[in-house]
């Protein structure tokens, strides 16, 4: 069943269905104070509005970095925070030594084993893991945050149409082959089949999915 913007429903009948849905409308919140302000957004447009403003940008992986980089060219002073001690071994080999570069030389500042605790309409405040010392608090002043920590695919959408997930990855359970899921006539594409592991499935295998799926249904 779907439903239109202007509240129509419309019923389709099918005998198989594929469930391609992607992940990138739930990103993972931080889950702090002051994440529903207007000036914090999990999703990358531009550099151009930022020009001159002071921007964080939450995140060490390839989204982060490229963003990051692409605020520091447009103008902006922007600031780099990440939990983990470095930058995810995931980066792109083209951007990390031009993110390291940017770090190395000051022109973007950056902030490793921290986790932000609150925004606030002009500033941000993070704490830095200090290795066993207590935590250090460090207020700084902020106009925008882009909190770039990734997406996970709809697992409640799942489940609702009886989907069997891994308790601990999420990986949904499907046939290696066919990618026909444990409700028979019910196939699987793209990222959602990875579960938690979104960054097992880019374009470069993804796209293969649905000539299995075909040729599994072809062969029915």
């Amino acid at each position: 069943m779907t439903q239109t913007e202007q509240g129509i429903e419309n019923r389709y009948e099918s005998k198989k269905v594929v469930i391609a849905t992607g992940y990138y409308d739930l990103p993972n919140l931080l889950n702090v104070p002051g994440e529903e302000l207007p000036k914090v957004s999990h999703y990358y447009t531009e550099a151009h509005p930022f020009y001159n403003t002071d921007v964080a940008v939450i995140g060490g992986g390839n989204s982060a970095a490229e963003a990051a980089l692409d605020l520091f060219r447009g103008g902006a002073r922007v600031t780099l925070i990440h939990r983990g001690p470095q930058l995810r071994e995931s980066i792109k080999y083209w951007v990390r030594p031009d993110i390291e570069n940017r770090i190395k030389a000051g022109e973007i500042q950056a902030f490793f084993d921290c986790r932000l605790s609150r925004i606030g309409v002009d500033h941000i405040v993070f704490s830095q893991d200090t290795r066993g010392a207590a935590s250090e608090e460090r207020r700084m002043r902020n106009d925008f945050v882009f909190a770039l920590t990734g997406y996970h695919p709809d697992f409640d959408f799942l489940r609702r149409h009886g989907i069997e997930l891994d308790p601990i990855s999420l990986r949904p359970v499907c046939h290696p082959e066919s990618y026909e899921s444990n409700v028979p006539g019910l196939h699987l594409a793209g990222v959602i089949i990875a579960g938690l592991r979104t960054n097992e499935i880019f374009i470069e295998n993804g796209r293969f999915h649905g000539a299995r799926i075909a040729r599994a249904l072809a062969e029915k």
